[in-house]
């Protein structure tokens, strides 16, 4: 019995088959990469929220002048590009602002006394940022790459909405509540963003154009993803 040979409509079919296969496989792998992003922002968010129950923030030894109110001090995450460090792209970083300037300082000694940027939870040589201007190069060896979100999961722009509208970080105060120390606060509760009715959301974009949301409550700091709002 001699052996059946396929035919060129056979072969294309077969081509266009894969095709079709490869480009739904391609379509669900971006749309999980995106989650996959957002997923890690959320559970940061969380880490942030965890970390700021944790302090003791009133410490007035460490703040050597006026401007260094104790108050500022709070830990946050902040959204930046970094034209030198990254190329521009969007990155975050977590830190906790103790002397009140509003950036994530990498500290001057080997003890890293003053060193203000979170360890990395999943490697304690690394810290949690992946490269910023002034501040860490993207290709030092504590520099952690996740922390570019554009690179790694194609997330493009974040835009502060609600309550925190036009912010590029979350902060939040020692109850777990949404706070925005910025570097003009006169006292400790003229930046309360918990106070106010409307919640704070967080709207990411994807390189596709796809939107996600993170909604944090006001007063309690609980964050979620909501994938369906408009």
């Amino acid at each position: 019995m001699k052996n059946k040979a396929f035919t060129i409509v056979e072969i294309v079919l077969v081509i266009v088959i894969f095709g079709i296969i490869i480009s739904i496989a391609k379509f669900y792998y971006k749309d999980n990469l995106f989650l996959k992003g957002v997923e890690q922002i959320l559970n940061d968010i969380k880490y942030v929220r965890y970390l700021s129950l944790l302090q003791d923030n009133f410490k007035s030894k460490e703040f050597d002048n006026a401007k260094r109110e104790w108050f500022k001090a709070k830990w946050q995450i902040y959204f930046i590009k970094s034209k030198s460090a990254t190329n521009n792209e969007l990155t975050y970083t977590i830190f906790l602002d103790k002397n009140g300037d509003g950036n994530a300082n990498l500290g001057k000694s080997n003890q890293n006394i003053d060193r203000e940027i979170a360890v990395n939870i999943l490697n304690s040589k690394k810290l949690m940022n992946s490269g910023q201007s002034g501040v860490i190069n993207k290709d030092d060896i504590k520099a952690t790459k996740r922390f570019n979100i554009e690179k790694t999961y194609g997330i493009t722009k974040v835009e502060f909405l609600g309550s925190c509208k036009g912010a590029t970080r979350i902060v939040f105060d020692d109850l777990s509540r949404i706070y925005g120390p910025l570097k003009n606060s006169k006292n400790l509760y003229d930046k309360n963003i918990f106070i106010k009715n409307e919640k704070c959301i967080l709207k990411f974009t994807s390189i596709e154009n796809k939107n996600m949301y993170i909604i944090i409550d006001n007063a309690t700091g609980y964050a979620y993803i909501d994938d369906f709002k408009k």
